[in-house]
């Protein structure tokens, strides 16, 4: 499966909630321990039993008093999430990668227009790309480091592509620096949805304070955990095999909340040709597609699981395959989330009963 063919066809979702709590004609001015007549002089007591389906209130009950649910339609929506695409724009990435330069090949798998990984995400992913390099650090005042950004957007393929076509290689590869920078921006943009770094290099790092040599594992590595402290994942691809596996493992973990030398260690990818780079930038890429919706309206989460969520026809099981986490999101887990991903299209719908939703607006 190639991300970008058959992704975006998640749409229509619509939760139907039934949450009317209209009083019965004839019933408005009612109280607790109290009798009255309605407008066609039927005496009503607390008592008496409740007509059809509708409930009426009681001294032990007084919140049941409800008309019977009509279906009040919610929608949910996606929740749409943020990629920064930080591409190492140092020298090396000249060097031969299996008969093309590794600079071409990040480019090809990006943005070609077939199939490139940012044209068919594009409207669903904010897209974001930042090159780095710098030219010998702060030596002489220089600017450190030098990054070229075109801010997150959905429909960002244009923007990017004018940028990354005009684009040609430095210097040095202040990786921490750059990683930091761009961290900052993207946790301050105000977006719904997760937010997401992936940072493609071909070397060790170099800092701005030392270009040469290439000793800024620490300073990427700190730069790591800075981005996940404010909400923001880090995923690193060896453009080539000079970047050391301890690094790009330490820089894994950290990218996703672990410690460096976590005993369960997260994946990173290491690509040794074009095919490689595809298949990581995809696995990626793909995988940073949300299962969370937006829902238009609160759920009463003591009483979520008295509703149904349905994919595609079938009924997935709560507390499994989905959860309701905060009020306003619902969340497919498990298979459930991996089907949404797998680039078909696909249905979402779910109710509740009477209760167990407030409607928004």
């Amino acid at each position: 499966m190639r991300v970008g063919i058959g992704w975006g066809a998640v749409v229509g979702l619509v939760v139907f909630v039934g949450c009317s709590k209209e009083s019965p004609p004839g019933m408005e001015g009612m109280t607790d321990g109290g009798t009255e007549s309605d407008t066609s002089g039927i005496m009503l007591t607390e008592t008496s039993p409740p007509a059809s389906d509708t409930e009426y209130a009681t001294d032990a009950n007084p919140e049941s008093f409800t008309s019977g649910c009509s279906e009040v339609d919610v929608n949910i929506d996606q929740k749409t999430p943020t990629l920064m695409l930080l591409v190492d724009q140092s020298s090396s990435m000249t060097s031969d990668f299996q008969g093309v330069e590794r600079w071409t090949a990040i480019y090809d798998t990006l943005m070609d227009p077939g199939t490139g990984v940012v044209q068919g995400l594009e409207d669903q992913i904010r897209f974001g790309l930042t090159l780095y390099s710098s030219e010998n650090g702060f030596e002489n005042g220089n600017e450190c480091p030098m990054l070229t950004t075109v801010e997150p957007a959905l429909n960002n393929y244009g923007p990017m592509d004018n940028v990354f076509s005009g684009a040609d290689v430095i210097e040095d590869t202040p990786t921490g620096e750059s990683l930091e920078a761009t961290a900052i921006a993207l946790a301050g943009l105000n977006v719904d949805g997760p937010k997401g770094i992936v940072l493609a290099t071909d070397g060790e790092p170099d800092t701005c304070d030392e270009p040469d040599p290439q000793n800024g594992q620490d300073v990427a590595i700190a730069a790591g955990q800075t981005a996940w402290n404010m909400g923001v994942k880090t995923f690193v691809i060896s453009v080539g095999d000079e970047v050391g596996a301890d690094h790009l493992q330490q820089m894994a973990n950290v990218g996703v909340g672990k410690a460096p030398d976590a005993a369960s260690p997260a994946p990173y990818y290491q690509a040794l040709n074009p095919q490689e780079l595809v298949a990581a930038f995809e696995e990626i890429v793909g995988g940073f597609i949300s299962c969370r919706f937006t829902i238009d309206g609160e759920v009463d989460l003591n009483k979520k699981c008295e509703g149904t969520v349905v994919l595609d026809g079938m009924v997935l099981e709560c507390g499994t395959d989905w959860d309701v986490p905060q009020p306003t999101t619902l969340e497919l887990m498990g298979e459930a989330c991996e089907i949404l991903k797998d680039g078909d299209p696909h249905a979402v719908d779910a109710n509740w009963p009477c209760g167990v939703v407030t409607p928004v607006g």
